[in-house]
């Protein structure tokens, strides 16, 4: 495309350019023609973020701004021969990346959702007409931010309330915490993808040889394999989360928990716990408000991505993933034993039995699968020099970007018999003493109840929506109303607090 493009000089004196004869900007005044341009857009709401696809010399870009003040202003670029106009824009996303990632994870990654639901974007008539392909290209992308953006934010909205009730919980009853300092030996963290299976044998011959994590869901079938985790992983926040972490016959281990994940009541009491948390959290405030040590953790839709953040941190040498499929399976979505593929067969009958429940939850996983999938693979070049799948010579049905796959004969060459030293877990104390935290965490949630904070991370929605409305009235209404429901819900927290 690039050596097509054809610059020459407009009637009024500024650079226009063509590509194969048709004109990109007007061949008489291109800055009057992206004035009317910026003019005639129009907006039923207030927009965090405008997008422009192709701009090309970007003489739109001044009025769009003017346009919407309050707005961050980027060009979707197709190709990379204008460069020269880019510093007229907030930012600039390509539709073909040099870091191999799809422009829908460049626009969701550096933006998150509510930016880019609350977020308009238009087509440069030039370039609609002489690029369709690129530009139908660039706006499947751009829907496929927006539709993950809309998810996330339902899932925020839905469990947030949830989530921060935890981390009081959470701040209210840990007793031990312990942090790791990190080492040099190799780590492998365990994931329940049916792969996990073909891994167990290896896993507990050459056990001395690493530091083992093991995201929750894999904590029962590596215990009842007679394989002891360094550290068990949980990030959930759904009840259902507990099930995993609380079973009979369980190991001995330490568990790594984000305060706002779901935690049997036991654990508190009866195990040394690493808190993990958010940088960008109100967990965060909590466990301050507390003096409770803590280590911070990448916030990800699936733990299996924290881990895998959390392990690349811990060590300089290699970081290996067990039982990572990330892909629907034929039969069980996870090696067994399964917490709750164990409590669901008990709800099995003649009518709806285990095939049944077991085919529906193969489909009905698919696209959550998809999503983590991207995540790997979108960010796969960060880990490719020392992350690795590790297996069986299992056959997945999706690789992970640039993460290679090995088998056991390679790592017990490149590995076992070597003298390294394994992260190691240090003891901390925590400040505020348990019966003085319900007061101070009283404090502390009124505080940050008036905060715009606050806000976000517990009625994100209703946040945003504030943010989007164009009347200076019902801007008003919903204000009252939101701070209604903050009112009642910070009674609530206070009442289970006691």
């Amino acid at each position: 495309m690039d050596s097509e493009i054809h610059f020459e000089n407009s009637k009024s004196g500024e650079l226009t350019c063509c590509f194969q004869g048709k004109h990109l900007h007007s061949k008489y005044n291109p800055t009057n023609e992206g004035e009317r341009f910026a003019a005639n857009l129009g907006a039923d709401f207030s927009p965090l973020c405008v997008f422009v696809l192709e701009p090309a010399l970007s003489y739109c870009a001044p009025y769009i701004k003017s346009r919407f003040p309050s707005a961050k202003c980027y060009a979707i670029r197709l190709c990379s021969f204008f460069q020269e106009s880019d510093s007229l824009w907030d930012g600039i996303f390509y539709l073909d990346s040099v870091s191999a990632q799809p422009l829908s994870e460049q626009l969701f990654n550096s933006l998150g959702e509510e930016k880019l639901i609350s977020s308009l974007a238009f087509d440069w008539a030039a370039t609609k007409q002489i690029f369709p392909n690129e530009n139908l290209r660039a706006w499947n992308e751009i829907k496929a931010a927006i539709l993950k953006a809309r998810d996330v934010l339902g899932t925020r909205s839905y469990f947030s309330k949830r989530w921060l009730k935890n981390s009081l919980i959470f701040a209210k009853r840990i007793c031990t915490p312990v942090l790791l300092a990190p080492g040099n030996a190799p780590v492998i963290v365990a994931a329940s993808g049916p792969s996990l299976a073909t891994s167990l044998s290896f896993l507990k011959e050459f056990r001395d040889s690493f530091f083992l994590i093991a995201v929750s869901s894999a904590f029962m079938p590596l215990s009842k394999s007679g394989i002891v985790p360094d550290l068990v992983m949980s990030s959930d926040g759904g009840f259902w989360a507990k099930k995993h972490l609380d079973f009979s016959g369980q190991a001995e281990t330490i568990f790594a928990l984000e305060a706002e994940c779901s935690v049997p009541k036991n654990i508190f009491s009866h195990k040394k716990i690493l808190p993990l948390c958010y940088g960008d959290g109100l967990e965060r405030d909590f466990l301050e408000a507390i003096g409770c040590p803590y280590m911070l953790s990448e916030r990800n839709g699936t733990v299996a991505g924290t881990a895998l953040c959390f392990a690349h941190a811990l060590t300089i040498s290699s970081v290996y993933l067990c039982g990572f499929d990330q892909a629907p399976a034929p039969a069980f979505q996870h090696t067994q034993p399964n917490a709750l593929e164990l409590d669901n067969a008990k709800k099995d009958f003649r009518l709806k039995n285990a095939e049944t429940r077991i085919t529906a939850s193969r489909f009905n996983s698919a696209q959550s699968l998809a999503i983590y999938r991207d995540w790997f693979i979108s960010h796969s070049a960060d880990f490719s020099e020392r992350v690795f799948r590790l297996s069986n010579n299992f056959h997945y049905d999706y690789d992970l970007g640039h993460i290679r796959e090995i088998n056991w004969e390679i790592f017990r060459e490149k590995e076992v018999g070597k003298k390294r030293e394994k992260p190691h877990f240090v003891s901390k104390n925590i400040k505020v003493a348990q019966g003085e935290r319900t007061e101070t965490l009283r404090k502390i949630l009124e505080t940050l109840s008036r905060s715009e904070k606050f806000l976000s991370e517990v009625f994100p929605l209703d946040a945003l929506l504030i943010k989007r409305e164009l009347s200076d009235s019902k801007r008003a209404e919903k204000q009252a109303l939101l701070q209604k429901k903050v009112s009642d819900f910070v009674l609530e927290c206070e009442k289970f607090l006691k």
